[in-house]
């Protein structure tokens, strides 16, 4: 048996018929009874004096915090989820937002599982798994499986005379190979931990892929696997929305310095986190950015010291906040980060109009704005473009007020994405995706003179012009990465779209003989190409900023390899 109780949320004779409600309603679970229940778990607080605080406390802010109201109508005229789906998230909202329930829910959960305190035997937002799909074939050369759901080409790092690529791999665990440009062959793939997102039965969910770094004493860490935390795990203090999505965020370390074979697990992060970013500075300092639960949360960053192997308590960025007029609706961010210089790393963002029920549409329609911080990692001190300093946490109100550089709202556009820009000239600079109106672009935002001039084209793209071995002109130029150049001559590994349909990437080249270095290119050799493809390429650079590979990820229907280019060839694992 256990004990169903409801909300009550605005005035104290609702408190008498909550507490009426526990002590004499009951549903019966396997014929156990109440007190068998109670005599199995070892509880520290009971049913009773928990409903009395949790009560209390709901009434006590329901007087200037209109979301316990809105969350309880939402509960009573419940018509898809479950009035205890809305319990889960009433408690959730208040663990999150008040701190001082935190310890009284700690107290009542200890000893209990998640399905003694909730009657939640299916979460409605986890998709099953699909059965599995036949999957076309790709092109030979690849040095991965195939790739459940990503189609990035990882994270990569150069070190010693080594490529070290790590990607979500089988069942979306985490991987890591290396590859030495010196004798030309590959260690690995090791699987570096165990990633719950797509397990027991749940469909794949690409979310948890892995960042790497190498710090100064030569251990590698890896962050993987969160998108929002598992239900078992209780409420999350970080957050004022329950997990939901499933996938732990783990943080794992190599057991030896410069060997990638083993990991082992660092218990110092939140199992809730998702979307994780990092930047390395000089000084050996490590940077991991993250959002701290699923949709309805703050982004954090976590820092790891020069030396240690441990990160830093989270640091709060920002905070997602309800709408006064209808609090069902919630403002969060989406934040990517840019490292400008040794010591400035930039962040930027877009807004996210989420809402506790948790419908979004297929174009997300809900995205707008673009905003632009700095990091500061001298003090770790936060700057806008003025170089006014920012109080943490920020608000969507507060963003808008210190932090704006594009109003989507007022230009009836959707924004999809963000990243910070260095240019030539020193100008604080971002770049911005528009997902509507179609077809989706990048533009630039530059600051100068006091204020933003928003909607320009990025760098190079309009002036970039791409030939084939016989000097025929390609129009679909989808990526193009510049390897190196002395102003005479410049190599660019590129992506392209040919006339037989293909997605080709290639080595182009760049002199006076084609046009403008750096602008006029000319294919040189093609390495990989396929009907119906997609490809993504990032590059691998040394400290110096020398590119010494590119990888590409390809990717037809399901079927996802990841490719190593090196030294004009491209490196199987064999």
């Amino acid at each position: 048996m256990k004990k169903i109780f409801i909300v009550a949320v605005l005035t104290s004779s609702l408190v008498d018929i909550a507490l009426a409600h526990a002590q004499q309603n009951f549903i019966s679970r396997d014929g156990v009874e109440s007190k068998e229940i109670e005599d199995r778990i070892q509880i520290s607080m009971s049913e009773d004096e928990f409903l009395k605080k949790r009560t209390a406390l709901i009434i006590k802010h329901s007087h200037h915090d209109n979301t316990f109201a809105a969350l309880q109508k939402a509960m009573e005229d419940e018509d898809t989820l479950s009035g205890e789906f809305w319990r889960w998230k009433i408690d959730q909202y208040l663990y999150g937002q008040y701190t001082e329930f935190q310890p009284i829910y700690d107290a009542y959960k200890q000893g209990r599982t998640f399905l003694d305190i909730y009657d939640i035997p299916n979460d409605p937002f986890i998709d099953r798994a699909d059965p599995a799909p036949v999957l076309p074939k790709l092109p030979d050369g690849y040095f991965s499986g195939y790739l459940p759901m990503n189609r990035t080409p990882g994270e990569s790092h150069y070190a010693d005379g080594k490529i070290y690529v790590a990607y979500e791999g089988d069942l979306t665990d985490p991987y890591i190979a290396s590859y030495d440009v010196e004798t030309n062959q590959w260690e690995g793939p090791y699987k570096a931990g165990h990633n719950t997102l797509s397990k027991n039965g749940r469909k794949t969910d690409g979310h948890g892929n892995p960042t790497m770094q190498q710090d100064v004493d030569g251990y590698f860490h890896i962050t993987f696997g969160g998108h929002g935390g598992e239900r078992e795990d209780g409420l999350n203090p970080l957050s004022i929305d329950t997990a939901h999505a499933g996938g732990r965020f783990t943080h794992v370390v190599s057991d030896k310095p410069n060997d990638i074979s083993s990991f082992s697990q660092k218990h110092d992060v939140s199992p809730f986190a998702s979307y994780a970013e990092s930047s390395k500075m000089p000084n050996g300092d490590m940077y991991f950015f993250t959002r701290a639960g699923t949709h309805k949360s703050p982004w954090v960053y976590y820092k790891l010291k020069s030396g240690s192997q441990t990160f830093d308590p989270p640091v709060i960025i920002t905070w997602p906040t309800s709408h006064k007029n209808d609090p069902m609706k919630v403002d969060m961010f989406y934040i990517k980060i840019f490292k400008a210089s040794d010591t400035d790393i930039l962040v930027t963002a877009m807004n996210h109009l989420c809402n506790f029920k948790e419908i979004h549409t297929k174009r997300h329609d809900d995205r707008f704005n673009a905003y632009y911080m700095r990091l500061d990692t001298n003090n770790d001190t936060f700057y806008n473009v003025k170089g006014d300093k920012l109080t943490l946490p920020i608000t969507k109100t507060q963003a808008d007020k210190h932090t704006l550089v594009y109003d989507s709202v007022s230009a009836g556009t959707i924004v999809n994405d963000t990243r910070g820009l260095v240019l030539q000239d020193g100008k604080p600079a971002m770049s911005y995706e528009l997902r509507f109106p179609e077809p989706r672009e990048w533009k630039m935002a530059t600051f100068a003179g006091n204020a933003w001039k928003t909607g320009q084209p990025m760098p190079g793209t309009t002036v970039w012009t791409l030939a084939d071995s016989d000097s025929k002109p390609i129009d679909a130029i989808v990526s193009l990465e510049e390897l190196s150049s002395d102003g005479k001559k410049a190599t660019a590994a590129v992506i392209y779209k040919n006339s037989k349909k293909e997605t080709v990437f290639a080595i182009a080249k760049s002199n006076k003989s084609t046009g403008v270095v750096g602008q006029n290119w000319v294919v040189e050799s093609d390495h990989l190409a396929l009907t119906g493809a997609g490809m993504q390429m990032k590059t691998v650079r040394n400290d110096a900023g020398d590119a010494v590979g590119v990888v590409v990820n390809v990717s037809k229907g399901k079927a996802r390899r990841l490719y190593l280019w090196h030294d004009g060839k491209i490196r199987p694992r064999l």
